[in-house]
């Protein structure tokens, strides 16, 4: 299975693997961007397509093809290698999954045949009468039920669960799934045998992930039963902080136009997308998580978030938005003017949504325009519930121009000092992106060696070759990186053709990763024109070397001055002038 691994990783091309998420840079031999996986202004993500690896030296994240998409994508490692060997054209022998795998891949499939067997019996079965008369009294057609999976659960206590059973799942599978509840023994006899499906008598929405796996449920009442919506509970697939609905059919669009519209409902999303708003993803009636942002500021660099026309919810919505400021992402508000939802509104009126759409109001101009219908911005009461209301909003802006800018806007229209209100802004909490802190491993050798390494190997072969008859082990200080030069310039005699990967795979594991770091620093140039930036690296690590030689040397003069050894203390400051013609000539 390892080779197959492998033989997966050389036929992948590193660099089209993550160009299919966002542009990349070209940068010497390699590739850089700004970080997908947290905030950053410079880029500090690396790619080499040399090693076929990647490398963020902002956060630390790193790995090869395999791991970017298992990163990207939110999957596990097996799901990841799957995907990328059937992109690579290579059929997998079956490999040894953990235990949590397991367990997941275990629900993924009880789920796709609970999504089939909804589906079924809303599209074929007479007892999905009702559900259909439902989705087509909200106007769905049939190519939407059909895209979207849309299914019917029926009334009674165990139809789901019996046909779950008949396919060879256990019980403890069924309930781990979410889709069943262990009956309670001290409840009637009417629930079933021993258990009871969680999904009764209701329209049914799959929940699938970015990849297109069935991950989880939500279900909708077909009357006025409390609660409208019921939603699969956390599981080995399911994480509904970390789940957006619709993202698998939408993340292509979103990428293509950088552009995330997003609405609370699943019902909105199927609306928008059967008129051929393609970016639409839905957060099922709850704020912006963390793990959410994270996952949309991967594929859009703005984001829409459409608002009820009366923006009931806006106040609930404000951490969510703060958060996605936070990530980078342009935030705007869409005010609609029709209907209570966006899927009313788009359906009473699809151009006056469209044009809602284009129109929609920089999130900051939009909570300004609502403060000011509440509150007047004249008396010092009113000025100063304004700016309560505003500061947290523009604390949580990326962008330190922008920030300023609405700061100054916000000065003019309280009619209050900018510095004052800067000095507000000071004491508002920052709102973390990511619970984790975004602190990359410290390069624990001496950067400048690690510089003249990674000038080395950007050069062509010939070039690298000649720089190594220059160097010698002994002109670095770090005893690791004295066995990678040593064991480079014996790899140059052995071999006729020089290959960065073949000579990264003879080193050892420890060996290996210091030399991707290296290969992977950013260097501060496109193109190397000259040999100057390089000649002028071996001079300050060779000063460095001669000066270490000089210091033991004169440590050296002072013991054989105290033993008093006149021989050994005239050889001895012979070879110190030596070294310090040597460094004054460098």
């Amino acid at each position: 299975m390892v080779d197959q691994i492998q033989e997966v990783k050389d036929k992948l091309d590193i660099v089209a693997v993550i160009s299919s998420y966002f542009p990349l840079t070209k940068a010497g031999k390699n590739y850089k961007a700004l970080c997908p996986f947290h905030v950053e202004k410079t880029p500090s993500f690396m790619v080499s397509p040399e090693l076929q690896i990647f490398k963020c030296f902002g956060c630390g994240e790193g790995g090869d093809a395999i791991a970017f998409y298992a990163k990207m994508e939110g999957v596990s490692f097996g799901e990841a290698l799957r995907e990328m060997a059937k992109r690579a054209g290579i059929k997998l022998i079956q490999r040894q999954e953990t235990p949590e795998e397991e367990r997941r891949e275990m629900v993924y499939r009880i789920n796709q045949l609970a999504a089939d067997f909804f589906h079924y019996l809303l599209a074929k079965h007479k007892v999905g009468e009702k559900a259909r008369a439902f989705f087509k009294g909200r106007g769905l057609k049939e190519e939407a039920v059909e895209t979207f999976g849309l299914g019917y659960a029926p009334s009674s206590w165990d139809s789901l669960g019996t046909f779950i059973l008949s396919k060879k799942y256990t019980l403890t599978d069924y309930l781990t799934s979410g889709l069943g509840v262990k009956k309670d023994p001290s409840a009637g006899s009417g629930q079933g045998r021993g258990f009871y499906d969680f999904f009764r008598g209701r329209v049914i929405f799959p929940f699938r992930s970015s990849t297109g796996r069935v991950v989880g449920f939500s279900a909708r009442a077909l009357g006025d039963e409390d609660p409208k919506y019921i939603h699969t509970s956390e599981t080995p697939a399911f994480k509904k902080r970390e789940f957006l609905y619709n993202l698998d059919l939408a993340k292509g669009e979103i990428k293509r136009t950088r552009e995330a519209i997003l609405v609370e409902g699943m019902m909105d999303a199927i609306a928008l997308w059967e008129k051929g708003i393609k970016n639409v993803v839905a957060t099922m009636g709850t704020a912006l998580t963390t793990n959410q942002v994270a996952l949309l500021s991967r594929f859009a660099g703005s984001l829409k978030i459409c608002f009820d026309k009366d923006s009931a919810g806006m106040e609930a919505t404000k951490k969510g938005i703060m958060l996605a400021q936070a990530a980078g992402l342009e935030v705007k508000a869409v005010l609609l003017p029709f209907g209570k939802d966006p899927d009313e509104a788009i359906r009473s009126n699809e151009s006056a949504f469209r044009h809602a759409l284009e129109e929609a109001l920089p999130i900051f101009d939009f909570y300004l325009a609502s403060a000011l219908e509440r509150f007047d911005h004249k008396a010092p009461a009113g000025k100063k519930k304004i700016a309560t209301e505003l500061l947290p909003i523009l604390k949580s802006f990326a962008n330190e121009v922008e920030k300023a800018a609405y700061l100054k806007k916000l000065s003019e229209v309280l009619d209050v000092p900018e510095e004052s209100l800067w000095q507000q802004l000071e004491k508002e909490e920052v709102l973390e992106v990511e619970k984790r802190p975004l602190v990359a491993k410290k390069i624990s050798y001496p950067m400048r060696e690690a510089y003249l390494f990674a000038l080395v190997i950007s050069f062509p072969p010939r070039e690298i070759k000649k720089w190594l008859r220059r160097l010698s082990p002994d002109d670095l200080s770090d005893p690791l990186l004295r066995e990678i030069l040593s064991k480079l310039k014996s790899y140059f005699r052995e071999v006729k053709r020089f290959r960065l990967a073949n000579f990264s795979a003879k080193l050892d594991e420890e060996q290996r990763k210091v030399l991707e770091e290296i290969a992977l620093l950013p260097l501060p140039f496109q193109k190397i024109s000259s040999d100057e930036e390089i000649e002028a690296v071996v001079g300050v690590v060779k000063r460095a070397r001669y000066k270490r030689e000089l210091r033991g040397l004169v440590g050296a003069v002072k013991e054989a001055e105290k033993a008093q050894k006149e021989k050994e203390v005239k050889r001895l400051q012979k070879e110190v002038l030596k070294l310090s013609e040597k460094i004054r000539k460098l």
